[in-house]
C-alpha cells in the first residue's frame, strides 16, 4: 500500500509539468491537492498501549477556491487504514473524513503559509472476518501548513491537522500530517 501511494505521488509530480496556470507569485483562483496522509488515533494510544495507534496507510484530496488574495474555502476528503496486529483474526480499521471550511493564507513569493478550520463528518468502520461495525460522527479539524510553489500552478503542500471527533459526549483526537501535490488554475 505504501509503495502505491508513493508511486501515485511521484506520477502526479512528474505530470505536473503539463499544467497550465498563472505565475507562481500570484494567487490562483482554484487549487486541487492529492497526496499521502498519516494519522494517529490518541484513543487507541491511551486505551491500548500494546496496539500501535498509527494509521500510516492513508491519502487525502482537497479542492479549494480562493475568494481573495488571503481568504478562501476548501473541501477535503481523506482515508486512513490499519490492520491491528493481534493473534488470530486481525481487525481492519478504516477512517474516512469529509470536511469543508474556510482557509486563510498569505503568499511570500513562492511560499504560502496557511491556516484552516474544517467541519464535517468522520466515518469509522472495523471489520473482522465478515462482521463489520461502523459509525459516522461530527468532526472538526483545525490545521495549517505551508505550500511551496515549484513552478507556475504547481506546488507541494506540507500540512498538519488535529481532527476532533465528537461522539457520545466525548472527543476522540486524531493528529496527523499530509504531503500533497498541489495544482492551481
Amino acid at each position: 500500500m505504501h509503495s502505491n501511494v508513493l508511486c501515485l505521488f511521484v506520477a502526479l509530480m512528474a505530470s505536473a509539468a503539463h499544467v497550465v496556470a498563472q505565475s507562481a507569485d500570484s494567487t490562483t483562483r482554484y487549487d486541487v491537492a492529492v497526496g499521502y496522509a498519516f494519522m494517529r488515533d490518541q484513543d487507541i494510544a491511551a486505551n491500548n498501549p500494546d496496539i500501535s495507534a498509527n494509521f500510516s496507510a492513508g491519502w487525502m484530496a482537497s479542492a479549494g477556491v480562493n475568494l481573495s488574495s488571503w481568504f478562501g474555502a476548501v473541501g477535503e476528503v481523506s482515508g486512513h487504514y490499519k490492520t491491528i496486529a493481534i493473534p488470530g483474526d486481525q481487525p481492519k480499521v478504516r477512517v474516512y473524513a469529509y470536511l469543508a471550511g474556510p482557509r486563510v493564507r498569505h503568499t511570500f513569493g513562492r511560499i504560502s503559509p496557511f491556516g484552516q478550520v474544517l467541519f464535517g463528518a468522520a466515518h469509522a468502520s472495523t471489520s473482522v472476518l465478515s462482521a463489520t461495525d461502523a459509525t459516522t460522527k461530527f468532526s472538526y479539524q483545525p490545521g495549517g501548513g505551508v505550500e511551496a510553489h515549484l513552478s507556475p500552478g504547481v506546488g507541494i503542500r506540507f500540512e498538519g491537522d488535529f481532527r476532533i471527533i465528537r461522539s457520545d459526549g466525548a472527543n476522540s483526537k486524531e493528529p496527523g500530517f499530509a504531503v500533497a501535490a498541489v495544482f492551481g488554475f
